[in-house]
């Protein structure tokens, strides 16, 4: 009975609200588990013996707040490893190109800011948690561009609709939205914009919503599917810092929450190229 009732307002609540109540519950989700995980314990060791800094990776030299760190029980950031499939991508963009960067789910800024610090200019960061967009600000402002990271709560198909013609850097993570928010009118929009876009499926079977997308996009951009990788030891990339944290080091780099067959779809637009656009699988 109560899960027909929920499924049944569901139904009836506009996607905005319905956005903002699910992301506002999966942040507290994620901080029980991770308390009752142990994984902010990991986090404050790395926090302790690495420091706040990024250290690797394409967005090195940016500067986590610990209450990022721990509200997200992501230390892989801070490692090095995070997303690491993406980072073939993100070194070689040459953000400048673009006239938009958006970054659509940006949690605690990590590639929000991190995008700010190497353009040198506005970033578009979305995310309906209201304690994400908090955990933002507060990394755009210790990184000292507060001023350039541009923080909303819902994007909408109208949102990027207004972007049509431009040339857009759009980054998306939005947990099962971006099969309705990726619609084919919005993908012809952005015919000359480059994105990013994080699977998931949900309760459909695997490989739906790659599916549908890859078949929006086959008209006006180049499409490749990026696979997560299991993580080990020998990707750990400052064995100084794997060998201080000890059994801890594998956990760091493990605690991603993500399960192997995830993926990313990368879609580089056919009107213009772009080093990412020669990035091999």
């Amino acid at each position: 009975m109560i899960g027909k009732l929920k499924r049944s307002i569901k139904k009836v609540l506009p996607p905005r609200i319905l956005a903002r109540i699910s992301a506002n519950r999966w942040w507290k989700f994620s901080w029980k588990a991770h308390r009752s995980s142990g994984r902010l314990d990991v986090c404050r060791k790395v926090i302790s013996k690495n420091g706040i800094v990024v250290r690797f990776g394409p967005f090195a030299g940016l500067k986590l707040p610990p209450k990022c760190i721990l509200a997200s029980g992501n230390c892989c950031t801070l490692v090095g490893t995070y997303e690491m499939e993406l980072h073939p991508w993100f070194q070689q963009l040459d953000f400048t190109q673009y006239e938009r960067l958006l970054d659509i789910g940006a949690a605690e800024g990590y590639y929000a800011v991190g995008m700010a610090l190497r353009a040198g200019s506005p970033v578009d960061a979305f995310d309906t948690a209201s304690v994400a967009r908090r955990l933002c600000r507060s990394t755009a402002k210790l990184n000292r561009v507060a001023h350039l990271v541009r923080i909303h709560s819902f994007c909408s198909p109208q949102t990027l609709l207004q972007l049509a013609g431009l040339r857009c850097f759009i980054l998306s993570d939005c947990e099962g939205y971006e099969a309705i928010l990726f619609s084919e009118d919005v993908i012809n929009a952005l015919a000359n914009s480059d994105l990013i876009v994080e699977l998931h499926d949900g309760a459909a079977p695997a490989g739906t919503t790659r599916e549908l997308l890859r078949e929006r996009f086959k008209t006006t951009h180049s499409v490749q599917i990026v696979h997560f990788q299991p993580r080990d030891l020998s990707i750990f990339p400052d064995p100084a810092l794997a060998e201080t944290l000890g059994a801890d080091a594998i956990r760091a780099i493990r605690e991603e929450g993500r399960p192997l067959g995830h993926e990313w779809l990368v879609a580089t637009s056919l009107h213009h190229t772009s080093p990412g656009n020669h990035v091999e699988d």
